[in-house]
């Protein structure tokens, strides 16, 4: 991916006022640049952009930029042809003032179902050099002064964001962006091209261990301990972990062991479940469902299992359980893990 601005390159720095108002109040024509920009860099962070600039104070004396100082607009033309329906680039707008609200968004594709609407998002943050952040710091919702001492430099971030239920938090949005911003009396212009995408992306978090009281160290696969699941122990013969993200249309492993104990009277069974969350509803999708009983006894058996992830599926939950009329049977469950496969092949579209 491309990043670094090399010498030369498209962005230029050029006084921010019109010859207009440079006439009215004296204006600054043919004074040296107060800021000027050193660099540019730009990554993906899953299904959005993060640009970098960095900026330089260029007077002997010290500045403050507020947030008031600042404006942004960002425009291109923006496809991802792996989604259905992005595959036509759409012309794309977005204006910020930070003085304002340090993000803004506008449509991509317009629709009165929340489920069907796409939108991109540039959000804006700014830090003097003595305050650097990490490189996965993003942009809050308000923007505060800095102050840059002579010859100090400041970091300004843009974060455009693919904002869609299902695709937004994997599939960026492709497309070199115009990007024009103004700090103080400086307007600088840039070409970014954010028009190939560097990795396909998947959720990084995981299912979490279940409880202290939940686990058992007398039996397990992996130290220092299993899920325990007792018949006879009311809340016990169930066990669900926590809802998880998923990316739609992936290939995933699940695996795990399982030990059933000599005696249990019942059936053990493991249940997956995958669903379209909206910000108004949940919704099952019954293809995407895997259920089936844990039959071997006695000794400790490995599950693996490939699962497709539906293409409008937004998280996955998974449970055991152990059922039994006469209250009598143990289940103990280890080294549980959901994992993406053959990425490449899905790399390349559908």
């Amino acid at each position: 991916m491309r990043g670094w601005l090399p010498p030369g390159a498209l962005l230029t720095a050029m006084m921010g006022m019109t010859a207009a108002t440079a006439a009215d109040d004296g204006g600054s024509i043919g004074l040296p640049n107060r800021l000027t920009l050193e660099r540019r860099s730009a990554r993906q962070d899953h299904g959005a952009w993060v640009v970098d600039y960095r900026i330089r104070n260029e007077t002997p004396t010290g500045l403050v930029v507020a947030p008031g100082e600042v404006e942004v607009k960002a425009e291109g033309w923006v496809s991802n042809s792996r989604i259905p329906g992005h595959s036509i680039p759409r012309r794309v707008s977005v204006a910020l003032h930070p003085a304002e609200k340090a993000e803004a968004e506008a449509d991509v594709i317009k629709a009165a179902d929340e489920a069907n609407r796409c939108r991109e998002r540039v959000s804006i943050a700014l830090w003097s050099d003595d305050r650097a952040p990490g490189p996965d710091a993003m942009p809050t919702a308000s923007m505060a002064p800095i102050s840059l001492a002579p010859g100090a430099t400041g970091l300004l971030r843009l974060r455009f964001a693919h904002r869609h239920v299902v695709q937004g938090e994997y599939d960026p949005l492709l497309g070199v962006r115009e990007v024009s911003f103004r700090v103080g009396e400086e307007t600088f212009r840039d070409e970014v091209p954010l028009d190939e995408e560097a990795r396909v992306a998947h959720p990084t978090i995981s299912w979490r261990e279940p409880p202290e009281e939940r686990r058992d160290s007398r039996y397990y696969v992996s130290a220092p301990d299993s899920l325990h699941l007792e018949a006879h122990v009311p809340g016990r013969q169930y066990y669900r972990y926590s809802d998880l993200p998923v990316r739609h249309g992936a290939r995933m492993r699940l695996s795990f062991w399982y030990l059933v104990a000599h005696g249990t009277i019942g059936e053990a069974r493991v249940r997956l479940a995958q669903y379209k969350d909206t910000p108004t509803s949940c919704r099952v999708l019954p293809d995407g469902a895997v259920d089936q009983e844990l039959t071997a006894v006695g000794r400790w058996t490995r599950v693996e299992k490939l699962v497709r992830i539906e293409p409008e599926a937004t998280t996955a939950a998974l449970d055991f359980r152990v059922s039994s009329e006469a209250n009598l049977g143990e289940v103990w469950i280890d080294d549980v893990q959901f994992e993406p496969v053959d990425l490449d092949a899905l790399a390349q579209g559908p």
